[in-house]
């Protein structure tokens, strides 16, 4: 009766063992090239230590394509990204490998336009493309070149200046002029001296036959500021400032 129970003990234990392979079976063989090896009763791969080949697969599927490349076990033909196990806490970056920063493309450089020759008493016809206040614009010259453009003779109150506050009626001729000549086409006249210490073009603007500076006196946005050399319409200017002073018009209410 002992024989009988030790043999069937015996018989049970070699079908406990052939269905389910001991760990010293079922990680027969040494690691390969990339610290795994092959699980041989379900052909799965475990990654026990990664080696530095290993290291370089970003992905599963990376990785996958590495076993299949360095295993010589048959079992890489059925091995699949969902058999692969990573041991040892081992982690591995899952989808797909992250794309190589690109640099930003450069930004188109573009070349500025010089200014075409202004000489003295010369006139140009341009395009005002912005009011910077009551008696500075900036145009665009038919070559494309652009600049800012101080009106002779005359000064409206501060609205943009860095070290002073917006002055009275600033606003009152900064938005005159912005009605009168943004996107107008208009003629600049220029007098002796071409350009001031701050590099702004120094000019007469004419709107047809009206000459804006002296609408600006006129109807009391601005009062006449005489620089020398540039003189030539003093007269007229000074005339302008004494009609505005009577008529009580802007400025002088």
């Amino acid at each position: 009766m002992k024989k009988l129970k030790g043999l069937l003990f015996i018989t049970a234990a070699f079908l406990i063992m052939s269905i389910f392979p001991s760990q010293s079976e079922a990680h027969r063989g040494a690691l390969d090239k990339l610290g795994g090896h092959f699980r041989n009763s379900d052909c799965a791969y475990l990654l026990h230590k990664p080696t530095s080949l290993a290291k370089t697969a970003k992905t599963k599927s990376q990785l996958l394509t590495l076993i299949k490349k360095y295993s010589s076990n048959s079992c890489k033909n059925k091995l699949t990204v969902n058999k692969i196990y990573l041991e040892g806490g081992y982690k591995l970056p899952t989808g797909t490998a992250p794309k190589p920063a690109q640099k930003p493309a450069p930004k188109p450089t573009t070349k500025k336009v010089a200014l075409p020759t202004i000489r003295i008493n010369s006139k140009h016809t341009v395009k005002v493309i912005r009011v910077v206040d009551g008696d500075t614009v900036e145009v665009r010259f038919s070559n494309g070149a652009t600049a800012k453009v101080r009106l002779i003779g005359v000064n409206t109150p501060e609205t943009v200046h860095p070290n002073k506050p917006v002055e009275k009626y600033g606003k009152e001729a900064s938005n005159y002029t912005k009605k009168r000549l943004t996107n107008k086409t208009v003629t600049l006249e220029f007098d002796v001296q071409i350009k001031d210490k701050y590099g702004r073009l120094l000019a007469y603007v004419w709107i047809g036959k009206e000459l804006y500076n002296e609408t600006l006196v006129k109807e009391g946005y601005a009062h006449v500021m005489t620089i020398q050399p540039n003189v030539k319409y003093q007269k007229r200017f000074l005339a302008a400032e004494r009609a505005a002073r009577k008529a009580k018009k802007g400025l002088w209410k």
